[in-house]
């Protein structure tokens, strides 16, 4: 099962990694040829859409075609997309009838390759009219990977759905009629890995939205021994974009980290070690949408018990939290975090906390018995939630072992929670946005760059997105 997102991540992770992008539409056309020979159709009409969707149907039908079977294409929209344009090219070069109006013809079934999982929000003219027309043709209609509109409230309600490589989640009979997938040839190192595509689940702030709606994320961190692990974290989640970043830390360091990091509210928790007070508690109930605690805690026994403290009251009222560092020692007694918690612990972390080598089916177990996402930090990073598994191979540079750099992955998680991205892909997102910053540095300092410039190089990383979403 992959959700519309994670399909649209995928696209882009495998053309990030030369995937050959053609050959994924030809086998997508082939399995929709397919199925439409096996109904055995007289007369059958594509609804070809401007993008990749649409060139599936036009290679879908140039190959029926070729096979002898009477087909036309309606474009909804001129090909926009280089794919789309090639495949409508090939189309009309080898004979194929293009009609201009859907007012004559009698088709048998009705190919649904208008809109796939590009789209956001509810479809918009010409493709509104043209998802009514399917609807009410009453002809067999075939949805090509997900039905037109999908999962909106406007979308073609299809009596087959050729899907790609993966069932969505919310498609089922009703929706997308028989569902068959069909396997196009994504390499599984695509479909495990994470890359620029994750980049997709970033998250965007609404054109209305006020102050503390985008996010209110809570630290917990430092101690009078380790003040530089808590600025680490605080510049990281800053740069994911919530509107709040509290930091709660010991008076003893308030005025280092006042000094260094002005974007945080600073708030006191425990003199030289931190403690569940008043404050926050109040903030964690009422304001917070995700905490983050455990760089530079210490393994004090005080520190370690305010920690399991302030983490069991997270949990028990339902906020997000990601849990690193000292604090992983903290949370070994917790059972079930509820689906609701990211724990980041590098190799050793891993087999302190739960006794365990470091592997990927130790990982994807543990993540499975606990119910909460595992980012394992190492040479390959390692994303599991006990079911989906994803690794960051290529996106991050070996020498990121330096102190600190843990700390940064820590404060993207809790930022990317507070905005509202889940505990998954807020792992995912993390581990590339703070491993190729990383990357980004040492290509250009060497091995001379501070942890503190890969937290200043982050808005390099995400400028792709930014400029796409304006």
């Amino acid at each position: 099962m992959q959700t519309v997102l994670d399909s649209r991540i995928l696209d882009a992770n495998a053309e990030a990694s030369g995937v050959r992008m053609e050959s994924l539409m030809d086998n997508a056309g082939m399995a929709v040829a397919k199925l439409v020979e096996s109904l055995k159709p007289g007369k059958v009409l594509f609804m070809c859409g401007s993008g990749n969707n649409g060139g599936d149907g036009y290679t879908a039908a140039s190959i029926l075609r070729k096979e002898g079977f009477y087909v036309e294409c309606f474009p909804v929209a001129e090909p926009a997309s280089e794919l789309c344009r090639k495949k409508y090219d090939e189309y009309r070069k080898s004979g194929g009838r293009i009609v201009t109006s859907l007012k004559s013809g009698k088709y048998d079934v009705i190919v649904d390759s208008l809109l796939g999982v590009g789209i956001s929000g509810p479809p918009r003219g010409p493709y509104d009219s043209a998802i009514d027309f399917t609807n009410g043709y009453g002809a067999t209609v075939v949805s090509v990977d997900v039905p037109s509109g999908f999962p909106s409230g406007h979308q073609v309600i299809p009596q087959y759905t050729v899907t790609m490589q993966f069932k969505k989640d919310g498609m089922n009979k009703s929706n997308s009629g028989r569902i068959v997938v069909a396997d196009v040839g994504f390499p599984k190192e695509v479909v495990e890995m994470i890359g620029p595509g994750d980049l997709l689940a970033f998250p965007r702030s609404s054109r209305d939205s006020h102050k503390g709606e985008n996010g209110i994320c809570v630290l917990v961190g430092g101690s009078s021994d380790y003040f530089g692990a808590p600025l680490y974290m605080a510049e990281s989640a800053l740069r994911m974009g919530p509107d709040l970043v509290d930091l709660f830390a010991p008076s003893s360091i308030h005025g280092f980290i006042a000094s260094k990091c002005h974007g945080v509210i600073l708030r006191k928790s425990g003199i030289t070690n931190i403690e569940f007070n008043y404050d926050l508690m109040k903030i964690l109930r009422e304001r917070a949408d995700s905490l983050a605690i455990g760089p530079g805690i210490s393994r004090s026994e005080n520190a370690l018990e305010e920690a399991f403290r302030i983490i069991d009251f997270t949990l028990s009222i339902g906020k997000k939290i990601v849990i690193d560092a000292d604090a992983l020692e903290a949370a070994k007694s917790v059972d079930d975090f509820g689906g609701i918690a990211v724990l980041t612990p590098h190799r050793g972390e891993f087999r302190s906390t739960f006794g365990l080598e470091p592997t990927e089916e130790n990982a994807k177990m543990v993540a499975r018995r606990i119910n909460a996402v595992l980012l394992l930090k190492g040479d390959i990073d390692i994303v599991t939630d006990g079911q989906t598994l994803k690794r960051n191979r290529s996106y991050h540079h070996q020498s990121m072992t330096r102190g600190g750099t843990g700390d940064l992955v820590t404060g993207a998680v809790g930022g990317l929670l507070s905005r509202k991205v889940d505990p998954l892909h807020s792992a995912f997102l993390a581990s590339y946005i703070i491993g190729q910053a990383g990357l980004n540095a040492f290509n250009r300092m060497g091995d001379s760059y501070m942890t503190s410039e890969i937290a200043d190089i982050i808005p390099e990383v995400l400028a792709p997105k930014v400029k796409q979403n304006s």
